[in-house]
């Protein structure tokens, strides 16, 4: 496999900070998304349950529909009974389509000779764009290949109706491309940064901040939610075959402990546009603005992570058989954002926001959240 190299040229003394977070910053209104995700059961990776339970726990998402990405993949293990669990939990039906079933030729690959079992997510996510009377966001966590196939057979319409995208991928400034995301689809995330959509940048490794990687307290994060979301993290660590909706009435079981490495918390706060505030001594929550002024926490906002200008310009420029993409960071003209922490605490703000968000998932007397009910 061909393996991509990231250049970055840093500006330094001429970083802004204070950019705006994503779609929602500063208002409360609903933000229409698209989520993309490697979602599988049994896992990979159960991190990617952790990031669909967080999608689903955030108030701010009315979400358009979600491709369960490496089609040929999701054939043998599809993550679908994760998504029908959550949709129970919260009284909520999505649209789930999985994805192409395998990686784009090239940069400029439509995908249109693969199977038709394999097109659901590409038509899922330009039919939810033509037919949203808004803007749309779009959350990539796993490959980019939907969304690059996707642009590339309509970019006229992404660049209409795009909002923003996040792509969690990749490694940071001076890293090598080798990191597992970009490994499934090279091509696909290689166009991502010649798209010219609005692109948030999420690296998974990097030095100096430029990482959203935190390793979580698995138990303790589980051991705060509700009876049936307990049993939705149960039955994806156990790898359970029983019945998805059954078990998550079956009763209490053991919670499974360990730590649990996590990438897409802090982004997806962002897209919610969702603030971090100090409430108690390492006690820290993600609110709306509005909510933490009724909280009376306005005062205690935290900065823990901000995003970059960046303008990306991708070339290729074959060298033993390595793909060069240069991104240069130019604060002057910014196309695009990249994530950097900014706090020491990073890991563990983010471990008690995540334990706290999770905590009000299905629960009956958490506003705004839908009663469990029968499927």
């Amino acid at each position: 496999m061909r393996t991509i190299s990231l250049q970055i040229v840093l500006v330094l003394g001429c970083l802004v900070t204070g950019v705006p977070g994503g779609p929602a910053a500063g208002a409360e209104a609903k933000v229409a998304i698209l989520y993309c995700t490697d979602l599988f059961h049994p896992y990979v990776d159960p991190d990617d349950h952790f990031d669909l339970a967080t999608l689903f726990a955030l108030e701010e998402f009315d979400v358009r529909g979600i491709v369960l990405d490496l089609g040929a993949k999701q054939k043998q293990k599809t993550g679908r009974p994760a998504v029908e669990q959550m949709m129970w939990i919260t009284g909520r039906r999505v649209p789930c389509a999985i994805g192409l079933g395998r990686p784009l030729a090239s940069r400029m690959d439509k995908a249109l000779d693969q199977p038709e079992e394999f097109q659901g997510g590409v038509r899922l996510i330009l039919d939810t764009l033509r037919d949203w009377p808004g803007k749309v966001a779009i959350f990539s966590t796993g490959s980019c290949r939907d969304v690059a196939a996707a642009f590339n057979r309509q970019p006229d319409l992404f660049r209409r109706k795009v909002q923003v995208v996040y792509v969690n991928a990749g490694n940071g400034p001076g890293g090598v491309q080798t990191e597992y995301n970009v490994g499934l689809d090279p091509q696909a995330y290689a166009r991502m940064f010649e798209s010219g959509l609005p692109l948030y940048w999420c690296p998974c490794f990097g030095a100096e901040g430029y990482q959203t990687l935190l390793t979580i307290d698995q138990a303790r994060v589980i051991g705060g939610c509700a009876p049936a979301v307990q049993n939705f993290f149960v039955y994806c660590l156990t790898r359970s075959q029983a019945d998805p909706i059954r078990f998550l009435r079956s009763g209490s079981h053991p919670l499974p402990g360990g730590q649990r490495r996590m990438w897409c918390t802090a982004a997806l706060l962002d897209a919610a546009g969702r603030k971090i505030y100090q409430r108690g001594a390492d006690d820290f929550v993600a609110l709306r603005p509005g909510d933490a002024r009724q909280a009376g926490l306005a005062e205690k906002e935290v900065r823990v992570f901000e995003f970059l200008p960046m303008r990306g310009r991708a070339t290729e420029e074959m060298k033993e058989g390595k793909m060069q993409l240069d991104v240069e960071l130019n604060p002057a003209e910014p196309a695009g954002f990249i994530f950097r922490a900014t706090d020491h605490r990073y890991e563990m703000i983010m471990g008690s926001c995540l334990k706290n968000l999770l905590g009000s998932l299905g629960r009956e007397d958490n506003r705004g959240k839908a009663n469990l009910r029968p499927n």
